[in-house]
């Protein structure tokens, strides 16, 4: 150490005090920023996995409500359809009852037979025959249903604008019987 100069020395001393400190600050930073990259990852990843679980699971209860609501709502429309058909075939027996009440309390005859049967008209839709169809496993009519078209075909009111969902009224053979 004695032969060494008094430049070099300081040299030495130098690298001693601010190279090799600087080197070991570059050394930590570096293990630190290999550290910080490694728990950002693994977080987002984390963070990443937990909010795809939360979506996955929101969308899934979504359909499954929406399913639910739509059900229940054509549950309803049909338990609706279903009442109205029962109540109009009742009212049909009920009106039928009422004419064999009526018709017991009369002398009857012929004439009076023939007129009651005539003053009962009704207006029936009359169908095509009915096949059944091997190939779509389903019954079809010879005739097709013709649909009358209308010229106007949007909503009249403003708030059916939005979603208007227009059927034509479908042009049926009727027929008035007794």
């Amino acid at each position: 150490m004695k032969n060494i100069t008094i430049k070099t020395k300081l040299i030495l001393l130098f690298i001693l005090i601010k190279v090799i400190p600087l080197l070991l600050i570059a050394y930590i930073s570096y293990e630190g920023v290999l550290k910080l990259d490694e728990y950002l990852r693994s977080s987002t990843k984390f963070l990443f996995n937990q909010s795809k679980e939360i979506i996955l699971n929101t969308a899934n209860e979504s359909i499954e409500d929406s399913v639910k609501n739509l059900d229940k709502k054509s549950q309803l429309a049909i338990e609706r359809l279903s009442y109205e058909i029962a109540k109009n075939v009742a009212n049909f027996l009920y009106e039928r009852d009422k004419d064999i009440l009526f018709l017991s309390k009369l002398n009857l005859n012929q004439k009076i037979i023939e007129d009651f049967y005539n003053s009962k008209q009704r207006e029936v839709i009359e169908h095509g025959k009915y096949y059944y169809d091997e190939k779509s496993s389903s019954w079809k009519v010879n005739e097709s249903i013709k649909s009358l078209k209308r010229e106007k075909t949007n909503a009249l009111l403003k708030d059916n604008e939005k979603e208007f969902n227009y059927t034509d009224p479908i042009n049926l053979k009727r027929r008035v019987i007794p």
